[in-house]
């Protein structure tokens, strides 16, 4: 589990944006296709519904019964969709998570815990954390035993997305002293 873990990590902070794509039309949350009912999460599935909301992917190829797709979502934000309780060829999963993470901030461990704490009083959608490695990440999980709605998905990514800019500008920002600054530089959410 630590590899996996690692892995992930890995794919968020080094994994290279996807090539430019063809611009991909605004989300339609009245598309039809978003009535329906997915049996289980499945990387093609997931895919899917990142390239209908304006996501780049790339997938994972290391461990083809635990997927992971690192994405870029429609915010620019990079997280890491790891699918889990999958069948051995890692096209029926029934969980997945969504992680997203930044550069350890230089303040205290304790003041990043306290700013950390105060976001997941009042957002309680995705929850805050901070790695073994002193990095601050984001994180939800979501299960399908019985299957899932393609558009609920799709809510379910754009919400993390604005989690994730949320985060990013209430507790990240405020504590390493930055404003709008370029997104990506080292210590910049």
């Amino acid at each position: 589990m630590k590899a996996r873990a690692a892995l992930c990590l890995a794919l968020v902070v080094g994994a290279s944006p996807a090539p430019a794509q063809a611009a991909v039309p605004r989300w339609n949350p009245k598309a039809p296709e978003n009535n329906q009912l997915i049996p289980a999460f499945s990387p093609v599935a997931i895919e899917s519904v990142l390239a209908a909301i304006g996501a780049r992917h790339q997938r994972s190829s290391s461990d083809p019964s635990n997927p992971v797709i690192v994405a870029m979502l429609p915010t620019g934000r990079r997280a890491v969709i790891a699918l889990s309780a999958c069948n051995r060829s890692g096209t029926a999963c029934k969980a997945l998570t969504i992680q997203a993470s930044w550069t350890k901030p230089g303040v205290p461990p304790q003041r990043l815990a306290e700013a950390i704490g105060r976001f997941n009083q009042r957002y309680a959608f995705a929850k805050a954390f901070v790695t073994g490695d002193g990095r601050p990440a984001l994180q939800y999980y979501l299960t399908g035993d019985y299957g899932f709605l393609r558009g609920n998905l799709a809510v379910d990514l754009l919400v993390f997305a604005d989690q994730a800019e949320r985060f990013a500008r209430e507790v990240l920002q405020p504590l390493v002293g930055k404003g709008d600054e370029r997104r990506g530089a080292p210590g910049i959410p």
